[in-house]
């Protein structure tokens, strides 16, 4: 489908989804896919690297990395992002990674969805309750250097062993700051290399674990497990229900077309009010300068999109709830008073 048309419903505030996890991680790919699966015209895009309160120039000078927490405004974030909900405009700061200095800073609209991704989405208590759904990429550790390498040595400027002294350099901020929100996040994206991915190095094929932990259920997929079954050397989908509330879903890196449009309506089944996305762009990515296509990773935008859908209709939902209870108030408070 290539509807743009805006969301048949929509909730009186944007709904608000959060992406963190650490450099080279896989946010920009998974973001830039999520937007335009949805439709840049409903959808604020984020960058809280455009936070920084240091250019690069001044990070070196200071000795500090942009994965500490004293390197972003975080009060600053977590008002711009208040009034973002509250459905109101920001005028926010602008960060080039191209040459690591400043820009002009821009307004940034409120619209149906706000998409933020970055290092500290999920640091503090006071970010943590502003998100209708929160996630954390934890690809494997080699997928995620290979990752950071062709990005930083292909758009910003970098050589390979700048790339691996900085991750070096990183390692302690890393683990202390940014690894530890992936515990406070309703969903964990982890890629990994499939079997084949050694000799292979086919980005499209990777393997994919999503753990789930949002209270909005995962949809019945246990129908769409059985019709893929173990064709073509599979099985390629795995859902594993967990006792205490946290599913995992498991996709194989080989999964067919056939299968991947098999799970992918069977999604579709459980949020109609959604259909008007733009699935014809599912699973596309950028490998280097190629536009590629992934089944896995359309099959994980398609959960996220799901969990947003869902997350719309809930907030709907709690509004139309609270309407009713403030007018039967207003009732009975003018039958009181008659």
């Amino acid at each position: 489908m290539n509807s743009t048309t805006p969301l048949p419903f929509r909730a009186g505030r944007p709904i608000m989804l959060c992406l963190v996890g650490d450099s080279g991680a896989g946010r920009s790919t998974l973001t830039n896919g999520c937007v335009e699966i949805l439709g840049p015209e409903r959808v604020t895009n984020i960058d809280l690297d455009d936070y920084l309160s240091l250019d690069r120039a001044g990070r070196r000078e200071r000795k500090i990395t942009a994965l500490h927490p004293d390197c972003t405004q975080l009060e600053l974030v977590s008002q711009h992002m208040r009034l973002l909900r509250e459905g109101q405009r920001i005028f926010k700061p602008v960060y080039d990674h191209s040459n690591g200095t400043f820009g002009r800073p821009e307004f940034a609209p409120p619209r149906d969805i706000v998409l933020v991704h970055g290092l500290h989405a999920l640091y503090t208590p006071a970010l943590r309750q502003l998100w209708d759904v929160s996630v954390f990429l934890d690809p494997d550790p080699a997928l995620r250097v290979d990752w950071k390498i062709t990005r930083d040595t292909s758009r910003r400027g970098y050589t390979q062993d700048e790339v691996l002294e900085q991750l070096e350099h990183r390692r302690h901020d890393a683990e202390t700051y940014v690894m530890p929100q992936r515990d406070k996040a309703d969903i964990v994206v982890s890629f990994s290399p499939s079997p084949e991915y050694a000799t292979t190095k086919d980005r499209a094929r990777l393997d994919v674990r999503i753990t789930l932990r949002h209270p909005i259920p995962l949809p019945d997929l246990e129908g769409a497990v059985s019709a893929v079954g173990d064709q073509d050397g599979g099985p390629y989908l795995q859902v594993h229900r967990g006792a205490e509330g946290t599913d995992r879903l498991e996709i194989g890196g080989a999964i067919s077309d056939a299968a991947t449009q098999w799970i992918v309506r069977r999604i579709w089944s459980h949020m109609p009010l959604g259909r008007d996305v733009r699935s014809d762009r599912l699973g596309i990515f950028m490998d280097g300068a190629k536009e590629r296509r992934s089944n896995p990773l359309a099959v994980t935008q398609l959960v996220l999109t799901y969990y947003l859908v869902k997350a719309m209709a809930l907030a709907l939902k709690q509004e139309q709830l609270r309407q009713d209870a403030a007018g039967a108030m207003s009732a009975g408070t003018a039958r009181a008073e008659g």
